[in-house]
């Protein structure tokens, strides 16, 4: 009996193939009508007909320093979202490395900063916690100069810029008629007008004598920080710091316990004629309601007074899952809220095209035009030591 059941399982298997074979010769093979004039298997149709919707939305979360523009950004990611089917949570995080580097290690750590300070960069990109921008995403002569090289770490292209600042000069209009041009002429004015303050003793403050004379903190070449070639004791820094101490010293304008505190403070009361200070300045001038006007920073030994650019950068965390969506909600930011985050929150656009773009008072445009002078404080963590 199960011989005979295997000699009919076999000739009914024998059928099957005879019959398989022929329909393959007389008609080829087997197509759905919606694929009949392609050429393409029933399978394939299939397949091609799902493969867009098969791919899985994004999900990304972007933390981000900027307090006041958490709204704007938050407004920013819906539309993106709405655009791409992907979506993206943007939450106010004034994080820390340490906190950073605990986050990365669960799911819901965060696949992009958006707007720390470009000093903290290097210390992120010395944890490896920060993804080389791809070479296409913006172009360097798109934007600022000094924006450009704060988002570069030991030669390689870490950083997204977003916006910058700088200090440049105050001067009392009812002490002082026209900005200088000069040191010489700022000093000869201050000298009869009420003086000029600010906190001396600061690296901050003393970059642009440093640069007049040609002196450095850390050399910076071909993209990176020599941090073995130190460039403040050599001859020509003390010439600038020589300069210093004629200004404190010799003319008595300020001394070495003179902080910015103080320096503001001096100004806002009238009691100086020319401060050194940044956009965080106006709001409480104006509301003192010190007669004031803003003006590039005077030249120095017959060359620009160089300035250091703060600039606000973002990163694309190393450790995200989401890179390609997360790079493509970065670019779009780029691309579309430069105008929007300065009429939020004053922050001037790191990209020139934008900078043209935004409604900008006198103030606005004497720090665009000093920024242009200016340059970042080097990115690398040893600067913490200066």
């Amino acid at each position: 009996m199960k011989m005979w059941k295997r000699k009919i399982a076999a000739g009914w298997l024998s059928a099957v193939l005879i019959a398989s074979m022929l329909f393959s010769g007389c008609g080829g093979s087997k197509v759905t009508a919606g694929a009949e004039n392609t050429g393409i298997s029933s399978s394939e149709s299939q397949s091609a007909s799902t493969g867009a919707s098969s791919k899985k939305a994004a999900s990304i979360v972007v933390w981000t320093n900027l307090e006041n523009e958490t709204d704007t950004l938050k407004k920013y990611g819906e539309m993106w979202a709405n655009k791409t089917g992907n979506k993206v949570e943007v939450v106010h995080e004034t994080a820390d490395l340490q906190q950073l580097v605990q986050a990365t290690k669960s799911k819901n750590g965060p696949d992009a900063l958006y707007g720390i300070a470009n000093d903290q960069l290097a210390n992120y990109v010395s944890a490896g916690l920060v993804q080389e921008v791809p070479g296409d995403l913006y172009k360097n002569g798109d934007y600022a100069n000094a924006a450009v090289q704060a988002c570069y770490s030991d030669g390689k292209r870490y950083g997204i810029p977003i916006a910058v600042e700088t200090n440049t000069l105050f001067y009392n209009t009812q002490k002082v008629k026209k900005a200088p041009e000069t040191w010489d002429e700022l000093i000869n004015t201050a000298k009869v007008s009420g003086g000029v303050q600010f906190e001396a003793t600061s690296i901050y403050y003393d970059l642009g004598f440093l640069r007049a004379y040609d002196s450095y903190i850390f050399k910076y070449t071909d993209g990176k920080y020599d941090i073995k070639d130190i460039g403040l004791g050599n001859e020509n820094a003390v010439k600038s710091y020589t300069l210093l101490k004629e200004l404190a010293v010799d003319n008595g304008f300020f001394s070495s316990d003179i902080t910015s505190d103080l320096a503001r403070s001096s100004f806002q009361n009238g009691k100086t004629a020319f401060y050194i200070g940044g956009p965080w300045d106006i709001s409480g001038f104006k509301s003192a309601g010190t007669p004031f006007a803003v003006a590039p920073m005077p030249s120095l030994n017959g060359k620009p007074f160089v300035t250091p650019v703060g600039t606000q950068v973002g990163f694309v965390s190393s450790k995200s899952d989401e890179q390609e969506a997360t790079w493509d909600f970065i670019k779009y930011l780029m691309e579309n809220s430069a105008q929007d985050l300065y009429s939020t929150g004053g922050r001037i656009p790191a990209n020139i095209a934008a900078q043209g773009q935004i409604n900008a008072d006198d103030a606005t445009k004497a720090f665009i035009t000093q920024i242009s002078h200016g340059e970042p404080m080097p990115t690398v963590p040893e600067l913490g030591q200066v």
